[in-house]
């Protein structure tokens, strides 16, 4: 049975490798080519908000015995770390430590520590990414006013009542409001004020479609601001530069990353140095692919179309067809 990315596969640039499609030869040399694994989780592993992905746990296994060290690089400030962990515990039975995530939150938590920071934040995130910085010992400012805005006084006090801060972090807020981006600008008019970012994708997956993602509010303040931020989620450079300075032992051509956004994965680890497998999982259709210049800066490596392909003659992953529209 040929999958979907081989029926319409002779139209991507002749450089990208289709797993499926590969001899047992050429199969050995991809494992061999690689010792450290990077690889997303929402669209790759699980799907958002749902199941483990057929085959994927397989996968991860097999790459474990193999000798190969996976580290996850997710963008999901929406779940913790511990909760990432208890998800591949419970659905995987897979046994992952808690630094093989590499979180939005903690990155950032991680970096204040390394400038032992100790002033206040204006976070603009979801709980449990706020949550991350108090356990760490920071402090968060709240916000101003009772968030509705009825009258320019409402407004003033939402942007202007409130204690001036040391930092402003934005990720993924759904209570996002004009108000909240109004105000980091005003603190970020103060120029030792820190300019933080966690997860800056211009879309997410959601649903059967894309939303807007924190990377278009971020650019909205930047460009108020006149001022990027340190970014710490994909596809920041900062954490690009954190990745390699982590594993300086490794040289950049000997690590895979795999993930299913072309922005947020696939220029993210070509720009590293790294090799790159798509998988058709999540937000990146085949026709995405195919649209490409074959010297264009999100052409992958290898393609698959599920992280089970991995896996030679793996069962589970005859499902991946049908994952293409779950």
């Amino acid at each position: 049975m040929q999958g979907i990315a081989f029926r319409l596969f002779k139209s991507i640039s002749p450089q990208v490798k289709y797993l499926k499609n590969m001899t047992r030869k050429e199969r050995d040399e991809f494992f061999d080519s690689f010792d450290l694994v990077f690889c997303d989780c929402d669209g790759v592993v699980w799907y958002p908000l749902r199941d483990f992905i057929p085959g994927s746990a397989g996968a991860l296994a097999h790459l474990a015995h193999l000798g190969k060290d996976v580290t996850f690089v997710t963008n999901n400030s929406i779940s913790s770390v511990k909760e990432h962990i208890e998800k591949f515990e419970k659905q995987g039975h897979l046994k992952i430590a808690e630094h093989q995530v590499v979180h939005p939150a903690q990155t950032i938590c991680d970096h204040l520590k390394s400038i032992n920071f100790e002033g206040l934040i204006y976070c603009l995130a979801t709980p449990p990414f706020k949550e991350v910085l108090v356990k760490a010992g920071f402090r968060l400012t709240e916000e101003s006013g009772s968030g509705i805005i009825t009258s320019l006084k409402d407004l003033h006090e939402a942007i202007f009542s409130g204690e001036s801060v040391d930092a402003v972090i934005i990720d993924v807020d759904f209570n996002l409001s004009a108000a909240k981006l109004m105000r980091a600008h005003v603190q970020l008019q103060n120029s030792q004020c820190l300019f933080l970012a966690g997860a800056a994708d211009a879309l997410i997956p959601f649903g059967k479609g894309e939303i807007i993602g924190p990377g278009a509010f971020i650019d909205v303040v930047t460009q108020a601001v006149g001022r990027r931020p340190i970014t710490l989620g994909k596809p920041g450079e900062d954490l690009r530069k954190l990745l390699l300075d982590r594993h300086r032992e490794i040289p950049p051509s000997r690590v895979l990353f795999v993930g299913d956004s072309l922005a947020s994965d696939i220029a993210f680890g070509r720009a590293s140095g790294y090799q790159t497998l798509l998988v058709l999982t999540g937000g990146t259709k085949l026709e995405d692919v195919q649209r490409l210049p074959k010297d264009h800066s999100q052409v992958p490596d290898y393609l698959a179309d599920c992280l089970g392909q991995i896996v030679p003659n793996n069962p589970e992953s005859i499902d991946c067809d049908s994952a293409h529209s779950a």
